[in-house]
């Protein structure tokens, strides 16, 4: 088996902020793959001219992934001596990468975590995975939102209790006074002891000079008493010293990783003993870097809890890894409540995890649903509906 043909399927979307990848064989087998980056930067890593991934890949074996990566990621980095950098260029690869091992599972009829040794999970749990942003209210043409109140919030998390969450994560920010303690009180209390709520702080909290270490552990400290399950990114992404400071003195367990890229930053992590709760995205880097970081998770005794509820590749990379391993906790799925329905980021998200592919993943009471066809289990991209998505 040849690759054909490598090519981002939605190119003439240049406002989209999710870039969907194919990968063609001569036997008629097509890989998918899919990355959070903005689509033109990854048209032109991928397929425009000479010096892009696609002539290092057409002729060769599909199923190779393991040197294809090595191939990619040294090899075509190396020639610009930029060897093992992360960022965008890891992005396309990752899309690409991620298609290959679709490939390879689909060559051999076998889903990708039969391909990895079989699976331990049966199914793994979901948290809904939304934000404290009101998007009805657009208060400004540059997109500022207004916060949801308190009601809103308490009304859409017994909304996803009901639909089977055992967890819940909010977009939350810097908001940690008075107000914003009262709103966490009310939903803990909505919610009862059982159900896991989790706080995404994220760059609008680390990147602002007032917020420190320090400050860090006093909100963690604080948070503790709504038994928050996780802290997601309260600094900055690649301060491995300020993590491992925040996590020894933390009451709450601290997460951090999804805008790590390459097998080494997560290592820093593990070597230090700097954090509770990795989060890899495989649409960030791809399959192979992937399943190698929860592995290693798992045997330093660390939560794999992936990143990203943003496309149905995604949450499948993830799904098809955290079967593999016993320390793969829950995998973030976007979450909506009633008053959310019409928006455009339901409409968005669910194309992206339904529409466009053929097979869409299974959630019951809570969990997904290992998928029983090969590959992905996806099947393949939907043409039609792609070529409808926003552009």
């Amino acid at each position: 088996m040849k690759i054909t043909d490598v090519r981002v399927i939605n190119s003439n979307h240049v406002d989209s902020s999710t870039a969907f990848i194919e990968v063609e064989t001569d036997e008629g087998i097509t890989g998918i793959g899919a990355t959070a980056s903005p689509v033109p930067v990854i048209s032109a890593v991928v397929e425009a001219g000479e010096t892009s991934l696609k002539p290092l890949l057409v002729g060769e074996d599909p199923t190779d992934v393991n040197r294809l990566w090595h191939k990619m990621f040294e090899s075509w980095q190396a020639k610009r001596g930029r060897g093992g950098e992360g960022g965008i260029a890891v992005n396309a690869m990752g899309a690409v990468d991620i298609a290959l091992w679709d490939i390879a599972g689909k060559a051999r009829d076998l889903p990708i975590y039969d391909l990895l040794g079989g699976a331990v999970q049966k199914e793994v749990m979901v948290y809904a995975s939304t934000s404290r942003a009101d998007r009805r209210h657009i208060v400004d043409p540059r997109g500022v939102w207004t916060s949801k109140t308190t009601e809103d919030m308490v009304i859409e998390c017994k909304e996803y209790v009901a639909q089977g969450f055992k967890a819940i994560k909010y977009g939350w920010g810097k908001h940690f006074g008075p107000e914003a303690q009262d709103s966490l009180a009310a939903i803990r209390e909505a919610i009862g002891p059982d159900i896991r709520l989790m706080l995404d702080c994220g760059p609008g909290t680390y990147l602002d000079g007032g917020w420190t270490v320090k400050e860090a552990i006093r909100v963690a400290k604080m948070l503790d008493k709504y038994d928050i399950y996780f802290m997601e990114e309260p600094l900055h992404p690649y301060d491995v010293e300020g993590f491992r400071e925040l996590t020894l003195n933390a009451p709450i367990k601290i997460a951090t990783g999804e805008s790590l890229t390459t097998l080494r930053d997560f290592q820093r992590f593990m070597d230090k003993k700097s954090i509770d709760v990795l989060q890899p995205d495989v649409q960030q880097m791809g399959m192979s870097q992937f399943i190698r970081v929860a592995q290693m998770t798992e045997q330093a005794g660390i939560l794999c809890i992936p990143h990203g509820p943003w496309s149905a590749i995604l949450v499948a990379g993830h799904l098809n890894v955290l079967a593999t391993i016993n320390n793969g906790a829950m995998i973030e799925y976007r979450g909506f409540a009633s008053f959310e329905e019409g928006t455009e980021t339901q409409s968005r998200t669910e194309a992206f995890n339904q529409s466009i592919i053929e097979t869409p993943a299974v959630v019951e009471k809570g969990y997904l649903q290992l998928p029983k066809s090969p590959g992905l289990g996806l099947g393949n991209f939907i043409h039609e509906a792609i070529s409808k998505l926003p552009s």
